[in-house]
């Protein structure tokens, strides 16, 4: 468990020293949290466009959300940037084994992304006019929280089709995080799309924490709340799970063949 912290915290450090090498707080805040916020603001306003008050909240709240996945999924470009840099072998041969690495190694994308989505949680509501129901609404801050870690296991699985197709992580990185947006209940309810697709979308992490954050904002009972938590919780295990075997197999096939040497 030490290790396993250690490693959490040399990530952070790491990551967070790679970041201020292309922003500074200003261009951070100015930049992309402010695209972000605006990015959020078009969805709002379009879903009051189309339709009412009340479309606009669920818009907003759902884009506001899933915020927190989309950039934690930016891990797709931390591990594949390590294959570029011809870096992937020395993270294969840590001491402390080399998934804990692998999992860590995006791990700054977590907190941009948590402070992205509170930034937005409670500035943007009362700027377009549709305040949150306070103090109640507090309580789905750590839902938010589940969903981050739950799309960070997301997006290491599906790092490891760019760590095997080199060149492709920013299309995975889109094609990802554009899925969750599209299907995931952001912007329309997952229910309106046909039950195969439905069916697949919940397997999507942010599906079940969404609507336990709109079920907290709309007073649903805590039994409720908790069982949707429960699926949150389990859908981002099953990913971690996709994540950590996809990664040994990587390992295990770069072993052999001394793939893992090969930068892209």
């Amino acid at each position: 468990m030490r290790h396993v912290l250690r490693i959490v915290r040399e990530s952070l450090i790491l990551g967070f020293a790679e970041m201020s090498a292309v922003y500074t707080w200003r261009t951070w805040t100015f930049g992309w949290l402010v695209r972000l916020l605006c990015q959020a603001t078009f969805y709002a306003l379009l879903g009051r466009y189309v339709g009412d008050d009340d479309t606009m909240r669920y818009v907003l709240v759902g884009n506001i959300v899933v915020l927190a996945c989309m950039e934690s999924t930016i891990v797709v470009i931390s591990l594949a940037g390590e294959r570029r840099m011809g870096t992937l072998p020395l993270l294969a041969i840590a001491p402390s084994g080399h998934l804990p690495v692998y999992l860590g190694r995006g791990l700054q994308w977590t907190v941009t992304g948590m402070i992205s989505s509170l930034v937005a949680w409670l500035v943007l509501p009362p700027l377009l006019g549709v305040p949150l129901p306070w103090p109640r609404a507090a309580y789905a801050i750590p839902v938010i929280v589940l969903i981050l870690v739950s799309s960070y296991g997301y997006g290491c699985a599906l790092a490891g089709i760019a760590l095997r197709m080199r060149g492709v992580e920013w299309l995975v990185l889109n094609a990802a995080y554009g899925i969750v947006m599209t299907f995931g209940g952001v912007n329309v309810p997952v229910e309106t799309w046909p039950a195969p697709l439905e069916f697949a979308a919940r397997a999507l992490p942010v599906v079940h924490g969404l609507e336990a954050v709109r079920g907290i904002l709309d007073g649903a009972s805590p039994g409720r709340v908790l069982g949707l938590l429960g699926i949150e919780a389990l859908v981002g295990a099953a990913w971690y799970a996709v994540a950590g075997l996809s990664m040994d197999r990587l390992v295990a096939a770069g072993r052999r063949d001394g793939s893992l040497d090969h930068a892209g």
